[in-house]
């Protein structure tokens, strides 16, 4: 009876040893979304959510971590909020303020953003495939890994943003800015330029593409 005490004892302190250094050493911690410093907003984790619903509505540090929001949304203030793992595919965002917020992992695939504000805002690994954009600005967000495949980028602006890794391969640009970007590491294949600010603040002359020491930002 000692010996399975014993045993039952040893097994619990090497879980807890374990469970205690997968936290010490960060695992985990990009699996769920962050939440303002004063807490969370309005809770609407994990549920589907008509754009209806936010609608001209100040929603700011809302929760919509692993939500799918459907239809559109307009004039809405969503700022800071906790947009991690959404679905916003085939969606329409018009004048929506999503400064500051996390939108790492989102799916905004095939959809349509017009005078979004993503400023500050950190989409890791989000994807934007053959999404349209016009006037948009991630000015200072982190792009780290998102796609943005066969996207149509008019007027976006990514100045000072993190674009490592970013996959714009078969975009359009026109009329953008990547002054002071980084794009080490970026998929740039078969894209297409109109009028761009180049990363260094040259700027494309018709159609010509930013290349070579153009693609790094002025010192």
């Amino acid at each position: 009876m000692n010996l399975c005490v014993s045993r039952t004892a040893l097994w619990a302190t090497v879980l807890a040893l374990s469970v205690a250094f997968a936290v010490g050493c960060g695992q985990g911690e990009d699996e769920r979304g962050r939440t303002c410093p004063g807490g969370a907003g309005r809770n609407l984790s994990g549920r589907t959510v008509d754009g209806v619903e936010l609608w001209q509505k100040k929603l700011r540090c809302v929760n919509l971590e692993g939500s799918e929001l459907t239809g559109s949304v307009s004039e809405a203030n969503l700022s800071r909020g906790n947009l991690f793992g959404a679905r916003l595919a085939d969606v329409s965002l018009e004048s929506v303020d999503l400064r500051d917020a996390d939108l790492r992992r989102a799916r905004l695939t095939a959809g349509t953003l017009a005078e979004v504000d993503m400023r500050g805002a950190d989409l890791g690994e989000a994807a934007f495939d053959k999404s349209m954009l016009t006037n948009v600005s991630f000015a200072g967000a982190r792009l780290r890994g998102a796609k943005l495949r066969a996207a149509s980028l008019t007027n976006v602006d990514f100045s000072h943003a993190d674009l490592r890794d970013v996959d714009l391969s078969e975009a359009e640009l026109s009329g953008s800015t990547l002054r002071g970007a980084r794009l080490d590491g970026a998929d740039l294949s078969g894209a297409s330029w109109e009028n761009v600010v180049c990363p260094d603040g040259t700027k494309s002359v018709g159609t010509r593409a930013c290349g070579g020491r153009h693609l790094t930002p002025a010192s």
